[in-house]
């Protein structure tokens, strides 16, 4: 719930600025996190449920790229 949290915080912070899941990863767990930023896409899919689809719409996925708050 933290790291979902930080993740929605971070993106939240930079309005219309696209992220890829490894600079999503290395801002909210830190450079020298040990893992997969491959989990990103789990938290942002758990955050997604927890949000509703009202403010869901806000996180938004750029095919090929990452994600954004818009």
């Amino acid at each position: 719930v933290r790291r979902e949290f930080d993740i929605v915080e971070f993106l939240s912070q930079n309005p219309g600025m696209v992220f890829d899941r490894e600079r999503i990863y290395e801002c909210v767990w830190g450079i020298d996190g040990e893992g997969d930023s491959a989990v990103i896409s789990e938290h942002v899919r758990r955050i997604r449920a927890k949000l509703g689809p009202e403010l869901a719409q806000h996180l938004e996925t750029v095919r090929g790229v990452g994600y954004l708050w818009n």
